[in-house]
């Protein structure tokens, strides 16, 4: 059997990898180039959650009618029919119907079966229920409460949408770093090939450097790969099922003095909410004492009776009156309604100061997140020029044998990683700016969404 020699696998390795890239191309959807602003606005008319956090809102509204219902005069109209020998029955039926004679006197014992049709309009209005009015209000403070977590929801779609436009963008760079070293590669196989053909190079130097080639060529399939991704992924927050890809503009964003984001995390949207949460924890406390109040309410009803059809007027009676209503005892309900209602009060007070608590430490974190990142792409920046260098240097001593090619593929590796950590870095850095933006609750502002006439 013929051995198959290492150059000929390299080869058919080289074939097959090349041909990758070729057919992702192909089968890569066109990506629309969309701008950041552009990205925010789409995302905030289409985005899914925000679309089902806007019905919620309006859903949450209808409580405030509903509870005003309670207030508003109820009618009803009843049409019922009997047949009836029932000698109590029987009486009342012929009076209602405006028939009774003296002549049924006699029939009560054992009347024949009369027929009855009963038309009832029937109404009932409160005019008293300080449960009533608490409850309207409770139900308008959870609908604020309601809308300060939408505004909130806004915010944290912004945000994803800006994450997922920096993650284009560091795609992108990966994918052009990945695409330099894999020019660096074919010059180090360039050179490798002529020093061999001089007779100053050595044939385990040429498969190095095709095994370096080879390297560089599947991280930039991976590059590939991960961009289209991202490009999806910017879509899928815009409320697309197509790739989106990022302008190429310039991103320069001026932050401002750490106090103002500790004053902005104190009024940011779900502090709003959740102070909304211990208003109406406070109030239940209110509608439990309500329940040692009297209601009083006015009620009646127009009756129509009718032995022959449905809706007749045969006789006609009518009914009005005032009732009121006071809970005496109720097995100490009320009590219990009460102290629950104040443990709960207790528990939003809580959860309130705790999160007030919370939203200025993740400003201080996010703060030093940014210094720590702005640092991070200083270095990043400057061990990215000094790796450029060392590998240039490296190669023209290969180049004139004055170096082995190990050292200039160690350098070309430290070279490779430096430029992912800088592209990656390049992100960390914006995103580490909007991040700060988020937690002081100013990010609609920051990017130039009118928040004027919000949540009244």
């Amino acid at each position: 059997m013929q051995s198959v020699k290492p150059l000929a696998v390299v080869a058919l390795l080289l074939l097959a990898i090349n041909s990758f890239p070729a057919h992702c191309q192909a089968n890569e959807q066109p990506s629309t180039v969309i701008t950041l602003n552009e990205a925010i606005a789409a995302a905030l008319k289409d985005n899914h959650r925000i679309r089902a956090g806007k019905w919620a809102v309006e859903a949450l509204k209808k409580d405030v009618s509903i509870a005003w219902g309670s207030l508003l005069p109820k009618i009803e109209i009843e049409e019922a029919y009997s047949n009836t020998n029932n000698p109590t029955l029987f009486f009342m039926s012929k009076l209602n119907q405006g028939r009774f004679t003296s002549a049924d006197l006699s029939a009560l014992k054992d009347p024949a079966p009369i027929n009855n049709y009963r038309t009832n309009f029937q109404f009932e209005m409160p005019v008293f229920s300080m449960k009533a009015y608490i409850a309207i209000d409770m139900a308008s403070v959870r609908a604020e409460g309601r809308a300060h977590e939408q505004t909130r929801l806004e915010e944290t779609t912004v945000l994803d949408v800006f994450k997922a436009y920096i993650g284009v963008k560091t795609a992108k760079a990966y994918k052009a770093a990945a695409s330099k070293s894999l020019e660096d590669a074919t010059e180090h196989l360039r050179i490798a090939k002529a020093r061999l053909s001089t007779g100053t190079g050595l044939h385990s130097d040429l498969l190095q450097a095709q095994t370096a080639l080879s390297e560089a060529q599947m991280r930039t399939v991976t590059a590939a790969k991960n961009l289209n991704l991202a490009k999806r992924s910017l879509g899928l927050m815009i409320g697309s099922d197509a790739p989106y890809d990022s302008a190429d503009e310039k991103m320069n964003f001026t932050t401002a003095p750490v106090d103002e984001y500790l004053k902005g995390a104190l009024s940011r949207a779900d502090v709003l909410a959740m102070e909304k949460n211990h208003e109406n924890a406070k109030k239940s406390i209110n509608l439990a004492k309500a329940e040692y109040l009297p209601s009083i309410a006015l009620g009646g009803n127009y009756q129509l009776n009718e032995h022959r059809y449905p809706f007749g007027d045969e006789g006609k009676s009518y009914q009005i009156g005032v009732f009121m209503k006071i809970n005496v005892f109720d097995g100490m309900r009320r009590e219990s309604q009460w102290a629950k209602a104040r443990f709960e009060a207790a528990e939003a007070a809580e959860h309130l100061s705790g999160m007030k608590k919370q939203a200025a430490y993740e400003v201080y974190e996010a703060f030093m997140t940014l210094e720590e990142a702005q640092k991070r792409l200083q270095l990043t920046r400057d061990a990215l020029m000094a790796a450029e260098e060392g590998v240039r240097l490296i190669e023209k001593r290969y180049a004139n044998s004055l170096a082995p090619m190990v050292s200039l593929l160690d350098a070309q590796a430290a070279l490779d990683k430096t430029r992912a950590d800088a592209a990656a870095a390049e992100g960390q850095h914006l995103m580490s700016i909007a991040l700060l933006e988020y937690t002081g609750g100013r990010i609609l502002e920051f990017f130039g969404i009118d928040t004027s006439g919000r949540n009244q």
